[in-house]
């Protein structure tokens, strides 16, 4: 089973948007959209840290990116989730993460957030050098679980990412944004794993 993290597993922390946008001060909208353009950029292994340095640049900002950018990367874990994930783990099925991050929000996950203690594998779009949806990003984690597609089951809040993964074959659900154990149950149940 592959799992996605945000919108899944995790959320991002409540204001997490004005904390960001307020380094823009009048330019509030345009700094939030530039950094996430510097996310996405990043997604399949460009460095966060120096995509973002050129962007407090043009803002005139003159801080370490550690102080515009929350060290904890504004993450919120939805810890019902990780126990149901350990829950059909403990069934004897196999769990990995697969998720879209840069490198240095993906190195904090990887690091600090005892994942490593939930799923097998940890996949992370930076270090694949390929993002959900592309084909790429699925057929790599194929080749390195060495599991039919029609043996996996992948779970992400975005229908382009599901759509991607049945591309290939993957069983695709597509689960609603933090809809927590109450959205994953009957998900789970139409495979025939009961929680």
């Amino acid at each position: 089973m592959l799992f996605d993290a945000d919108g899944v597993i995790q959320a991002a922390r409540d204001g997490w948007r004005d904390d960001i946008s307020r380094w823009g001060g009048s330019r509030a909208e345009e700094f939030l959209l530039a950094v996430a353009a510097a996310d996405t950029a990043c997604l399949t292994g460009n460095d966060f840290g120096a995509a973002m340095r050129e962007v407090l640049h043009q803002f005139q900002i003159n801080l370490p990116l550690e102080e515009v950018i929350d060290q904890h990367f504004w993450i919120e874990v939805r810890q019902p989730m990780l126990d149901a994930v350990r829950a059909v783990r403990d069934l004897g099925l196999h769990c990995a993460l697969a998720t879209n991050q840069q490198n240095l929000r993906g190195g904090y996950m990887r690091s600090s957030l005892g994942l490593e203690t939930i799923f097998e594998e940890q996949f992370y779009s930076f270090e694949l050098g390929f993002a959900k949806p592309e084909a790429g990003y699925f057929q790599t984690i194929m080749d390195r679980i060495n599991v039919a597609p029609s043996r996996v089951l992948f779970i992400d809040d975005h229908e382009g990412n599901v759509g991607g993964a049945r591309e290939l074959g993957i069983h695709g659900e597509l689960f609603p944004v933090d809809g927590g154990v109450a959205a994953l149950a009957p998900i789970l149940a139409r495979y025939g794993i009961r929680l």
